[in-house]
């Protein structure tokens, strides 16, 4: 599987890198608050992150792809997600920026392939008491 961040004409910028960087603060950011506003800013700070690295393959199609994956996942992680957080794990998207920034694809490929495994253990998808998303997103 060839997840290269390489477009027809060039490679991630320092300024791409730069919008990863920002998006990994405010995805900090959303872990270090507590509560029910804070839940909902981290699943979504951490969902803005995924589309980031898809726009970079110059592929509208995967781009447009992963934004509605995230969307979906974002719900998934508030009804079944074990940690009570976005699950998505920051340390992996740190540890992917690091690796684009390298250039080391191969590093990158890895780093996705263990975070969709850390995503898909998180899941507690058990049969249990329905949950409304208001109540799993603490609306009230």
């Amino acid at each position: 599987m060839d997840l290269s961040v390489e477009s027809k004409e060039t490679r991630s910028t320092a300024a791409d890198i730069a919008r990863f960087r920002r998006q990994l603060e405010e995805e900090a950011h959303g872990i270090s608050q507590n509560g029910p506003a804070a839940r909902r800013a981290e699943i979504k700070a951490s969902g803005d992150f995924h589309p980031i690295p898809a726009s970079l393959s110059g592929n509208d199609i995967l781009k447009r792809f992963m934004e509605e994956l995230v969307a979906r996942y974002s719900l998934v992680i508030a009804l079944y997600g074990r940690s009570g957080a976005s699950s998505c794990g920051h340390d992996h998207h740190t540890e992917l920026l690091d690796a684009l920034a390298k250039g080391d694809e191969i590093l990158a490929q890895d780093v996705m392939l263990r975070h969709i495994a850390h995503l898909e253990a998180d899941l507690d998808l058990r049969t249990r008491e329905p949950m409304s998303l208001r109540d799993a997103l603490f609306l009230r």
